[in-house]
């Protein structure tokens, strides 16, 4: 999908979590111990924000769990994924978490199920993440419902694990390299059982991904001919499998994340593509139709981005379409009410209309809502303050 492009102040800020350069949609993460009472320890997660972030948003973000934080290398490619398709309209802005492990005898403890290690943590591990993280990350940074789980190898297989004991509590699963049997465990059979009495209240998608038949997991085809052969699958269960049969182990969550979350987003993406193609203004009514559309696809609402929002009003604007122009922009505030600026686009509409009363209305709208808003830094403000002063002047 092509975006728009669009004028946007946005605050930039950099942590020394990566080496590498910041992205463009993602503030840099930031590492918080969180203490489990289900582990009994302290767990290290990073937080990773997308840079309209808000609490003030009017739809909830979606939230992507990402297992295995501590391998740097490849927590930083799928970052990068997501940021690069986030900027292309082909996942929606979302809140990234990280959950640290370790690469030793903790990471196979809290992987591995009771009926299968002694010592097991795979339990608790389901625990801390439905009971504690996920309503901590509900409350303290306005997430969403739509949650996403990426797993590679053991974590693949905990993720699959979790896709079928609270299936109605996610979105999507991305298992990368998983295995599906250990002592006393078969995850196949797992989710057949499962299935043949659950009935979903919303789409789940289910991507599971293999590498090279000789480092990668052996498991992929038992899954792949049960979900193929399976006569008595809930329709609203979305699979597919993916094969790298050239791409080592450690190589596959590469190459496994990008197509996965096209996937899953997919439905979302086209939609917004509809609606930017439209030969019909978008309006409130509109607007509600597309984020019902999104609660009935995917179990919550998810909205449409600030930079798409800005740009459809500025298209409009373009081509004299004012008054359609400033409805999206009411549209954007009401989704990003920190988005001041949205006024001063407003104010310039309604000069282009000969309505010099709203626009003087518009402009002193936007020098309020500068008062304690943290999406500006304080030189952003200031230019803001002096486009103001000066439009006033006209």
């Amino acid at each position: 999908m092509k975006t728009l492009l669009f004028p946007i102040f946005c605050v930039f800020f950099t942590t020394t979590l990566f080496a590498q350069s910041a992205s463009e949609y993602y503030f840099e993460g930031k590492d918080t111990l969180f203490y489990s009472t289900a582990l009994q320890e302290n767990r290290k997660i990073t937080v990773s924000l997308p840079k309209t972030y808000t609490p003030e948003k009017a739809t909830q973000f979606p939230v992507i769990f990402v297992f295995d934080r501590q391998n740097n290398r490849i927590f930083r490619q799928i970052y990068e994924t997501i940021n690069y398709l986030v900027s292309f309209d082909e996942v929606p802005e979302s809140i990234i978490i990280g959950i640290s492990s370790d690469n030793h005898s903790k990471r196979y403890l809290e992987t591995s199920l009771k009926d299968s290690a002694e010592n097991a943590k795979g339990e608790q591990m389901e625990r801390f993440l439905f009971e504690e993280l996920i309503p901590w990350t509900e409350k303290t940074y306005h997430a969403g419902k739509i949650r996403t789980l990426i797993g590679h190898s053991r974590f693949g297989y905990f993720t699959s694990y979790l896709l079928i004991k609270r299936m109605n509590e996610l979105t999507s699963v991305i298992a990368i390299s998983p295995f599906y049997v250990q002592k006393n465990v078969n995850l196949v059979d797992s989710l057949q059982r499962e299935l043949s009495h659950t009935q979903l209240t919303h789409t789940v998608y289910y991507r599971f991904i293999t590498g090279d038949p000789f480092t990668d997991s052996k498991d992929y085809d038992l899954m792949h001919d049960f979900l193929k052969q399976a006569t008595a699958i809930d329709s609203k269960l979305n699979w597919k499998g993916y094969r790298f049969n050239t791409v080592q182990h450690m190589a596959v969550p590469g190459m496994a994340v990008p197509p996965a979350l096209i996937d899953v987003f997919d439905y979302w993406s086209e939609e917004v593509t509809k609606i930017q193609r439209s030969e019909v203004s978008l309006t409130e009514v509109a607007y509600s139709e597309f984020k019902l559309k999104m609660k009935q696809h995917y179990g919550s609402e998810i909205g449409i981005g600030l930079a798409v929002l800005n740009g459809i009003a500025y298209q409009y604007y373009n081509d004299g379409k004012f008054k359609e122009a400033i409805n999206v922009w009411n549209i954007l505030l009401k989704e990003y009410p920190m988005f001041t600026y949205a006024y001063i686009s407003i104010a310039n509409a309604c000069l282009q209309l000969k309505d010099s009363e709203e626009a003087m209305r518009s402009l002193e709208k936007a020098q309020l809502g500068l008062t304690s808003n943290t999406f500006y830094s304080d030189e952003e403000k200031q230019s803001i303050i002096e486009e103001i002063t000066q439009l006033k002047r006209r």
